[in-house]
């Protein structure tokens, strides 16, 4: 199976690695770099969905395949709360995609309402918080977070796995 993944990223190829490894015996990965279909920050899971979708489908176009998979880290709020999360998209040629979740953390409200007034990325703030540059590209901030327990390939390996559940039970999903 080829799997065209919109991304460079380390931490979310290796989540992208081992969520359809899982699943399908032989699995090759096409990454390419498709930041410029997203936004940089994004924010609510709608721009976070549109996101990954955008990602997926460009990925399946540019490095062909059986699949396209999009992930998209950012923000969005419940009530007074800012989490963090990941969304997958996972996509196939006939342009059908399902999407999938990561767990989702809670960041500081006062920070993050500092961070959207500045316009900036949350990668910065995260490398702020943990002293790790490139935090993103490594076990993340939520490696930091939870001392070590949880990497960001975790998450995204959670998000595609998923997304991967309408694929898995095609006839439940009606794929």
């Amino acid at each position: 199976m080829i799997v065209a993944v919109g991304t460079r990223n380390p931490a979310k190829v290796e989540g992208i690695r081992r969520a359809f490894e899982k699943y399908f015996p032989k699995v090759e990965l096409r990454s390419v770099d498709a930041a410029a279909v997203s936004k940089a920050q994004p924010r609510g899971l709608e721009e976070m969905a549109s996101g990954a979708t955008a990602r997926a489908k460009f990925a399946l176009s540019n490095a062909g395949g059986d699949f396209g998979v999009g992930v998209e880290a950012g923000i969005f709020e419940i009530g007074e709360v800012f989490f963090d999360n990941q969304v997958a998209a996972v996509a196939d040629l006939s342009g059908r995609t399902s999407l999938g979740h990561s767990a989702g953390y809670s960041l500081p409200r006062e920070d993050m309402e500092k961070l959207f007034r500045e316009g900036s990325e949350l990668e910065r703030w995260a490398e702020k918080v943990s002293g790790i540059s490139e935090v993103g590209d490594k076990g993340g901030l939520i490696h930091f977070l939870t001392r070590g327990e949880v990497s960001r390939a975790d998450l995204t390996e959670q998000c595609v796995v998923t997304a991967l559940i309408p694929w898995l039970h095609r006839g439940v999903y009606r794929l």
